[in-house]
């Protein structure tokens, strides 16, 4: 009999788990396999009196196939009593289940199923370590008869629960042994496993990134900071949700603190340090008070070390602070103009800091996780030295390796009756270079293209025929990257345009400049070095690069356009509204006055009788621009020590003839900028600021 403590059995590598798909002789599942099964029984230890009649049936029924290592505590549930056992898969069963780990299984002797019993097996599976238990698979034995659609019905409002295997009592009186596999196979189309759109909340089909999350944790547990970067849809959330799901199971307490939230960033410094401290002593248990910093910056930094230190000393240990999207508290990229602006980024982190390094027995440790690390790579803030300068080593979420990816595909694609060839995988791979979120979106649209009447073979051109439908998706979530990098760090998006570009010696030139934007890029996964060379990580990314840079010059005109329209019609607007105010201080004399000089005789008896308000209405005002500058000029109300009343005059007649309908469609640089110019004279004059 094997012991259940040994290792677990290898994976049979020469066995494809395509080969249970019907493409072999019709024999039973289990006969083609059980000649190579090995050592199905049951523990010698195993306390099979703890468990009824019917349940030892089915327990002697499943160790003609499992081997059954050990029974689990009995789960009380509200009124509801639940027994469950661990089996562990023979080396043939592991292969054909695509499973390595024990299965819970667990029996509801109960003619109506509740949702509580899925909780049962929550609480089964907590008895045991996970590095022995697969939780994203479980086994449930009901009496009820309707068990199938229950189960169906459930995991359709919950699309991140673990696999559930449904099974009857009865089931275990059949005849033959294919029931087990039969019964995988009638739940593969429950739902989609690869069409995740939100971050995963549970471990059950978090693949890779194992090594990156203990690393955080370790770091905390030594008293160090750690730092994870990565582009949008890299899995940045998702890793935050498995590093506290592995911190709650060794102990740790973190906070989470989302920075893209209003209710973070639009805090000043003090604020937020006194949010941070009524957080951790919320997350401790500790006795709710009233917190007050003060007010003035070496108040705030001592009243912080004394409260900090307090809770933590109260509950005996120490706390990682998780600051999601950091670049929302940070210079240059902060969402709230006090972060951007001001001294509160700098006062913060001097106040964390000080706190950081401070000797005292229980301590803060942080974990900055962001789309980029340039926070902690400034020498200074504000001419000050930053004080989070190289504070945490950056770690870029890394993309998937070739064997992760083989893992993600393989076992997601077995529970949906999806057989992944290693060409097909090969391929995946290539195309989005270890990408989780967009491997996901291709196999779930394989997924969708792919009939009902499965197991069944995906192709090498049936994956590309999903690829060509989910293009239009894969494509826009990629520009959405491009942009986020165009928008916020335009240096190394120039660096991936040199390189669509084939322009190579820029791009050293640039690296030469400074070496953080290809650390960047290759961070991130976009761009890979080979040799003295470098190229793009994978060949989606290359396409859309290629194809922006391509379009760009098309678009760039149009955006240009685009852009001179709406400034021009804002500016219109506010101008209007400005000439409102002057008309009501003029009597009806000095109003017709004005009429006379600033329209022609034409437009006079067209315009009839014009009031003020409809004369500058911002929305149905007869006036053309022309005629909005002669009464700018007629006023001599907007002219300022600095700006003559003609270069107003000059500035509004370059806004009026410059126009997408009144002149030819090239605009070149030159032409572009003195426009650009007489906009910001116009906008200093008439437009609030920002």
């Amino acid at each position: 009999m094997q012991n259940p403590n040994d290792e677990l059995p290898p994976r049979n590598q020469k066995l494809r788990s395509s080969h249970v798909y019907g493409r072999l002789p019709a024999i039973s599942l289990i006969e083609r396999f059980s000649a190579m099964a090995t050592n199905p029984g049951v523990n010698s230890s195993f306390q099979m009196v703890t468990f009824t009649l019917a349940e030892r049936q089915a327990i002697m029924r499943l160790s003609r196939h499992f081997y059954i290592t050990r029974a689990a505590d009995s789960i009380q549930v509200g009124n509801s009593s639940y027994h469950a056992f661990l089996m562990r898969p023979t080396e043939a069963v592991s292969t054909v289940l695509n499973v390595e780990r024990e299965i819970v299984v667990l029996f509801s002797d109960y003619e109506t199923f509740e949702s509580r019993t899925l909780r049962a097996i929550d609480m089964v599976c907590d008895q045991f370590d996970d590095v022995r238990v697969d939780r994203s698979l479980r086994f449930l034995i009901s009496r009820d008869k309707h068990i199938e659609n229950s189960i169906r019905h459930y995991l359709s409002q919950d699309p991140e629960y673990p696999i559930v295997i449904p099974f009857h009592f009865d089931d275990f009186h059949a005849p033959n042994e294919d029931f087990i596999f039969n019964a995988v196979r009638r739940n593969f189309l429950i739902r989609d496993l690869f069409g995740y759109q939100s971050p995963l909340k549970h471990e059950y089909f978090f693949f890779g990134r194992q090594k990156l999350v203990e690393n955080v944790i370790d770091l905390h547990k030594s008293g160090q900071n750690s730092g994870l970067f990565g582009l949008r849809k890299s899995g940045k959330t998702s890793t935050i949700y498995a590093i506290q799901r592995r911190a709650k199971a060794t102990g740790c307490r973190t906070i989470l603190i989302d920075c893209q939230d209003p209710a973070i960033h639009a805090r000043r410094f003090g604020p937020l340090l006194q949010y941070l401290t009524t957080e951790v002593r919320r997350e401790l248990n500790l006795r709710k008070l009233e917190i007050d910093l003060g007010n003035s910056a070496d108040q705030i930094s001592a009243n912080f070390r004394k409260c900090m230190n307090d809770a933590l000393s109260a509950a005996n240990t120490d706390v990682l602070i998780i600051f999601d999207e950091i670049e929302n508290i940070s210079p240059r990229t902060a969402a709230s103009s006090h972060w951007r602006e001001s001294d509160d980024a700098l006062l913060f982190w001097q106040t964390a800091r000080s706190f950081f390094q401070s000797p005292q027995k229980h301590k803060l440790s942080f974990c900055f996780v962001g789309t980029n690390p340039h926070l902690f790579e400034m020498p200074k803030l504000h001419e000050v030295d930053n004080p989070v300068y190289l504070f945490a080593p950056k770690t870029f979420i890394p993309m998937l390796t070739a064997s992760e990816t083989t893992e993600l595909v393989t076992r997601l694609g077995y529970f949906m009756g999806l057989d992944f060839a290693p060409a097909v995988v090969s391929y995946i791979h290539q195309r989005f270079g270890g990408h989780p979120f967009f491997i996901r979106q291709l196999c779930s649209q394989i997924h969708k293209k792919i009939s009902i009447n499965r197991p069944r073979e995906v192709s090498l051109l049936a994956c590309k025929e999903a690829e060509r439908d989910a293009s239009a998706d894969i494509h826009g979530y990629l520009n959405e990257i491009l942009s986020t990098l165009k928008k916020f760090y335009p240096d190394e998006h120039s660096m991936l345009e040199y390189l669509a570009k084939g322009e190579a010696s820029t791009f050293l030139e640039m690296y030469q400049y400074n070496p953080a934007y290809v650390e960047h890029l290759i961070g991130y996964g976009l761009v890979v070095r080979r040799g003295d060379d470098y190229e793009f990580g994978f060949d989606a990314i290359a396409e859309s690069v290629k194809a922006n840079f391509a379009s760009s010059k098309a678009l760039e005109l149009n955006d240009r356009w685009r852009a001179i329209g709406d400034r021009r019609n804002r500016l219109e607007e506010e101008i209007r509204t400005a000439l409102y105010r002057w008309s009501q201080r003029l009597d009806a004399e000095q109003w017709a006055r004005a009429l006379d000089t600033c329209l022609t005789t034409k437009r006079k008896q067209e315009l009839a009788s014009l009031g003020r308000r409809d004369a500058f209405s911002r929305n149905r005002s007869p006036l053309y621009f022309s005629e909005i500058l002669q009464f700018v000029q007629f006023s001599d109300e907007f002219s300022t020590a600095s700006i003559s009343r003609s270069e107003i005059a000059a500035a509004m007649d370059e806004v009026n003839k410059k126009r997408a309908d009144a002149h030819a469609k090239e605009i070149d640089e030159l032409t572009f900028n003195n426009l650009t110019r007489s906009f910001e004279l116009l906008e200093d004059i008439f437009l609030p600021p920002a």
